[in-house]
């Protein structure tokens, strides 16, 4: 009536596999989180330093123009979102 053996693509589990405890596998994935994010902040860090001293040199010198600190933001923010490929 009704075949209750495995289909013929069924794979059985390895009889090799070591079983890791659920705390080897959270620390794991606590270290590879870890890792990533560290990379990650490490990457925005940098990005933003190489940026900041054209930008610093910018704003410095439209601020000795006698220009508002709104309008030198805003004329920052065109700057930075005017190149091609930015944000």
């Amino acid at each position: 009536m009704n075949d209750t053996s495995p289909p013929p693509l069924f794979m059985n589990e390895n009889p090799v596999a070591v079983p890791l405890p659920r705390a080897v596998q959270q620390a794991y994935l606590w270290v590879v989180t870890g890792l990533g994010g560290v990379a990650t902040i490490a990457l925005f860090v940098f990005a933003v330093a190489t940026q900041s001293g054209a930008d610093a040199e910018r704003i410095a010198g439209a601020q000795n123009d006698e220009r508002s600190s709104l309008a030198v933001l805003i004329g920052g923010l065109a700057a930075t979102h005017g190149r091609p490929g930015a944000p």
